[in-house]
This record gives C-alpha cells, sequence and structure tokens, in this order.
C-alpha cells in the first residue's frame, strides 16, 4: 500500500468518525461484540471437556448445562452486537447525508453547470448506501475475526504448540494474495461507482424530460446511450467478480489445505497417544473459527475498497465551496444590521460589470447602467445578449468578473446572500413549481405566511376563481414541475408568489408572456400596484409591454448600446427603432389571422 492509498484510508475513517454517535454506544457495539466472540472462544474448551469426559464415561450434569448456556448468551450477544452495530452504521449514514444534502443545497448555481444532477444525486444516496453496507455487514465481523483469530491461536498454542504451526503458514500466503489485489479493487469499484453515477444521471435527464423524449421520437437515441451504460456497467461489474472469484477460491484453499493437514497430522499425534481425542476436537473447532474469519477478510477488503472509493468522491463533493462560508455569512449579517434600517427604496447600480461562464466566453463587456428605486428599467435586445445572465449576477448565482453592482451606496457582495435574495422576487418565463400542493408552491421558501394575504395575492394574480373550481382548493396538487397547470396558470402562480412575497425588488421575465388579453390586463394592474416604491427590472420580449417604461436599455453583443426612455430610443437608436417595427409588423399579423 503506497503513501497515498494511506491517506485515502486515513481520509475515509476521518469522514466516518465525524459523524460517529455517542462513544457509549460505540463501546457498547465493541463490547458486544467481543463478548460474543469470546464466548464462541469458550465452546471449543467445553466440546473438549464434554468429549474427554465421555470417553472416560464420566460426563457431568454441569458441562451440558455450562456448554448450554454459552451457547444461549452468545447467541443473545451476536443479535445484540449485529443491531447495535447497524444502528451505528445507520447513525453515521444519516449524518454523513445530511452534510452532504447541506452542502449540495449550500453550493452555487455554477457548480449545477458542471455536473448533472443525476451523477449528483449519485452521490448522496448510492455512495452513501455503499458506505453504509460496509459498516453494517463487514466492520464488526472483521473485528470479532481479528479478536476471533489472535483469541484462537493463544488457546492453540496452549493447547499443543505444534499443531498452531500449520495454521501460522496460511497468513504470509493469505497476505501475498490480498495485497496486490486490493489497489487493483479499489480502481474498479471506483470506475463502477463513476459510470453508475452517469448512468444515474441519464435517468434523471431522461425521466424529468420525457415528453420532450416522446415528442422528438428520441426513446431509440436514449435506449442505445441507455445500452452503453448498462453495458460499461456489466463489464465493470465482471472485472469485480474476477477479482473476488481469484481471492476467495485461493482463500478458503489455503485454509482448507491447512485444515486438511492439521487433521490428518492430529489423527496421528491422537494415535501415538501425545494429544487426546478431546484436544483434537478442540483444535478442530478452533481451525473452524479462525477460517471463516480469513476467508471474510478477502469480502472484507473488497467492501472497504468500495467505500473508500464511494468517500473519496463524496469527499470531493464536500470539499466544493459552497456560496458563502459560515464565518463570511456571519460577518456580512452583522454588516447588513444597518442596511435594515435604511429605506427598502434603493436604486440598483451596475459599474462597469463584466461576466463570462469561462474566461474564453466572454458575455457582457463593462456594463454601467442605474435602475432607479420606484422605478421600472426595462432590457432589449437580440437573443444571446446577456439579459437572462444579468439578472443571474443580480441574484448573485454568479459573480462579477469585473466591476461591482451596487444597491444604494453598498456592493451587493458585501451582504449575506438570505438577507439579499430575502429582497428579490423573480417570474422568468418558465414559471417553476415543486411537486406538491398550490399552497406549498404559493408560500416556498416562507416560513410563515398570513392566510388572508395568500388569498389577496391570488386574487391580484387573477386565480381566485381558478382556485376555487378546483375540490381540494389550496390542497390540489400539481404535479412534477406544476404539469397539472397550463402554462398561463403557472406564469400567474408565479406573480402571486412574487405579489406574496412583497420584495424590494422585483425582476420580470416577460412575466405576461403565457396569459390571454383579460387575464394579462388584470395581472399588469396587480403588477403596476406591486411595482410601486419598488426597484422592478423587466427583460422584454413583446415591446408593446414596456412602453411605459421608465427607463429601456439596449444591450447588444453583451454591452450596452442605447438608453432612455421608448420615446427617445425610436428617436436615436436603430436597432431599437427596427425591433419595435419587426414588432408592429408581428401584431398585425397575429390580429389578422385572429380576425
Amino acid at each position: 500500500m503506497n503513501e497515498q492509498e494511506a491517506l485515502d484510508g486515513t481520509q475515509f475513517f476521518r469522514l466516518i468518525m465525524k459523524h460517529k454517535p455517542s462513544n457509549l454506544l460505540l463501546i457498547g457495539a465493541v463490547v458486544l461484540g467481543l463478548g460474543e466472540t469470546l464466548l464462541s472462544l469458550i465452546i471449543p474448551l467445553l466440546t473438549m471437556n464434554m468429549v474427554e469426559q465421555l470417553t472416560a464415561s464420566s460426563l457431568k450434569a454441569m458441562t451440558i448445562v455450562l456448554l448450554g448456556a454459552v451457547f444461549l448468551l452468545q447467541t443473545a450477544m451476536a443479535g445484540f452486537s449485529v443491531y447495535t452495530m447497524s444502528y451505528v452504521g445507520q447513525y453515521v449514514v444519516a449524518g454523513l447525508r445530511r452534510e452532504t444534502w447541506e452542502r449540495v443545497l449550500k453550493l452555487p448555481v455554477s457548480f449545477f453547470d458542471r455536473n448533472s444532477s443525476g451523477e449528483t444525486m449519485s452521490r448522496v444516496t448510492n455512495d452513501t448506501n455503499v458506505i453504509k453496507d460496509f459498516i453494517t455487514g463487514h466492520v464488526i465481523s472483521f473485528v470479532s475475526g481479528i479478536v476471533s483469530v489472535i483469541g484462537g491461536i493463544v488457546l492453540l498454542i496452549t493447547i499443543d504448540w505444534k499443531m498452531t504451526l500449520f495454521m501460522l503458514i496460511a497468513v504470509p500466503i493469505a497476505l501475498l494474495v490480498l495485497w496486490p489485489l486490493g489497489a487493483k479493487m479499489f480502481k474498479v469499484s471506483r470506475s463502477m461507482q463513476d459510470e453508475t453515477a452517469l448512468f444515474q444521471g441519464d435517468l434523471g435527464r431522461v425521466l424529468s424530460d420525457i415528453r420532450l423524449v416522446k415528442a422528438s421520437l428520441a426513446e431509440k437515441v436514449e435506449q442505445r446511450q441507455g445500452d452503453k451504460r448498462i453495458s460499461s456497467l456489466f463489464t465493470f461489474g465482471l472485472r469485480e467478480a474476477k477479482y473476488v472469484a481469484i481471492v476467495t477460491p485461493i482463500m478458503m484453499s489455503i485454509m482448507l489445505l491447512i485444515l486438511v493437514l492439521l487433521i490428518g497430522y492430529g489423527g496421528v499425534r491422537v494415535a501415538q497417544g501425545s494429544l487426546s481425542g478431546g484436544e483434537l476436537v478442540a483444535i478442530i473447532l478452533y481451525m473452524f473459527q479462525i477460517v471463516v474469519p480469513f476467508t471474510q477478510m478477502a469480502s472484507f477488503f473488497t467492501q472497504f475498497q468500495k467505500a473508500r472509493g464511494a468517500s473519496e468522491r463524496i469527499q470531493q463533493l464536500l470539499n466544493e465551496l459552497p456560496e458563502q462560508s459560515e464565518v463570511q455569512l456571519f460577518d456580512k449579517i452583522n454588516t447588513a444590521k444597518g442596511h435594515s434600517d435604511e429605506s427598502a427604496a434603493q436604486p440598483l447600480i451596475f459599474d462597469h460589470v463584466s461576466f463570462g461562464y469561462s474566461i474564453d466566453r466572454p458575455l457582457l463587456y463593462g456594463l454601467s447602467f442605474r435602475a432607479e428605486a420606484g422605478q421600472m428599467t426595462a432590457f432589449v435586445g437580440p437573443s444571446g445578449t446577456g439579459k437572462t445572465t444579468l439578472f443571474s449576477l443580480i441574484e448573485r448565482f454568479y459573480e462579477p468578473t469585473s466591476g461591482a453592482i451596487r444597491y444604494g451606496n453598498k456592493q451587493i457582495a458585501d451582504l449575506s446572500l438570505d438577507e439579499w435574495r430575502q429582497r428579490i422576487a423573480y417570474v422568468s418565463q418558465e414559471s417553476p413549481m415543486m411537486s406538491g400542493t398550490l399552497r406549498y408552491n404559493l408560500t416556498y421558501g416562507l416560513a410563515v405566511v398570513d392566510e388572508e394575504l395568500m388569498k389577496r395575492a391570488v386574487d391580484q394574480a387573477n386565480l381566485t376563481a381558478f382556485v376555487e373550481s378546483l375540490p381540494d382548493g389550496y390542497e390540489t396538487e400539481v404535479g412534477e414541475r406544476g404539469i397539472m397547470l397550463s402554462g398561463g396558470q403557472r406564469q400567474r402562480f408565479a406573480i402571486a408568489r412574487a405579489i406574496l412575497r412583497d420584495p424590494d425588488i422585483l425582476l420580470l421575465d416577460e412575466a405576461t408572456a403565457h396569459l390571454d388579453s383579460e387575464s394579462e390586463q388584470l395581472v399588469q394592474e396587480a403588477l403596476q400596484e406591486l411595482m410601486k416604491g419598488r426597484t422592478t427590472l423587466v427583460i422584454a420580449h413583446r415591446l408593446s409591454t414596456i412602453r411605459g417604461a421608465d427607463k429601456i436599455i439596449v444591450l447588444e453583443k453583451g454591452e450596452v448600446s442605447g438608453q432612455g426612455t421608448h420615446a427617445e430610443l425610436i428617436e436615436s437608436h436603430s436597432l431599437y427603432n427596427k425591433l419595435v417595427q419587426l414588432q408592429l409588423i408581428t401584431d398585425y399579423h397575429l390580429q389578422k389571422e385572429g380576425a
């Protein structure tokens, strides 16, 4: 085992011990396991006495009673030992899953851009399950096995040291088999876990967008991809089975060979009179108690390599930097306390902000503008100019590569994420919804919500009649990703959720895109009410919705190419003028088709 492997092993046990239960419970589990093993070591001695008493025709009742009592006590302790160790394993893995889940929730959006949701799910579920199986199924048996081997050897030496030498021959031979195969087993199990994560990633991707798969007739494409993953898993499984198939039979053959030699040699010794029949029976029983743990060690080392590989992947996830460390959050909450006493109406200022998802893919170049408090600032421009990315920067899903974003006289980077995001409500085109009830989605992320405020928000979003028409009202399930609702209904619920949050900053990504004319007018009235006294930013695809904006900012190729009111830009900005003309032509054709 090289230095890196030793380090990984130390890291594995450090990860486990971080989530261990109380020391008292651990001691209890160890004591029960050792007690059960020690009792099992007494049984051959009692059996030896019984055989010798039977040979001498002087069997004592106490010997039978004592042997039976030891059997019963050993069985009881074994049961408690298994349960206690299972509890320890479940406790450790629950803590590990809790820490992993907490870290996943705190990771920045950029992490999820780089990693599929299925792979991340595999780390939290599959890898932690591998560790749980190792702790509950192999650790206690390994520790007990070591005690059983050591205790058996000591007692064998006291009975007959010559017979013990035969058993010791097996130890170096077994180690020579296990040592080189352990490293290979680790590589195979690690590759298998990586492939499992990729397969789970594909599964999550296909199931979440199954309608797109079917509408695109892509079943065969996904089937081929799935078959490829399954074949790869099959190959890794066979490699793993190959190493197990080598280790287990060799270990078993070595032990059986030693056992056969011992029985043969012991029979000769009994015939010579230098060894009693009872001692030979005890030696054979002890050999079984030594052989079984040795054969289990092959399985232990195999599972240990799997658990090590799983812990390595989990540790990589835990090493990912969260959006803010706890220390930073504490400091910045203190900084933000003074801010909470200031007026909620503050301007949002972009000061030479640049950003790119990677160094070689710059998207925004030196953006500078001021979105005044209590006013609507709209953004227009061709697709791909960075309008949605601009909103992501405001929500601090990403940090600018240069420049600063300020709210009032403070940089938003100096505020805690919780304090900052509580000020924002975002209504997007997609209007995402969580699986659950209407009430759950309306109040999502809010600790306490007044029933009357919720109903008022729903009414402002023109949804009261719809909710009252449902048999279960607010307790109606919306299905995965809100599939049970229409696009317009999802949009209006997103608006109601924004109204309920009562934000300081309102981000609207064409919030009325999926509404009919009548609903749009009602929702626009609600939005006008909501926007009073707030810093509102709008991404517009239909320019008719932003004619009354206080300021319109035109984005071209990641830069601000013009700012002003609708009337000012019509006169001075060629691209904006062109976009307006195209919109008028589109609206004319739509009205003509409708007529």
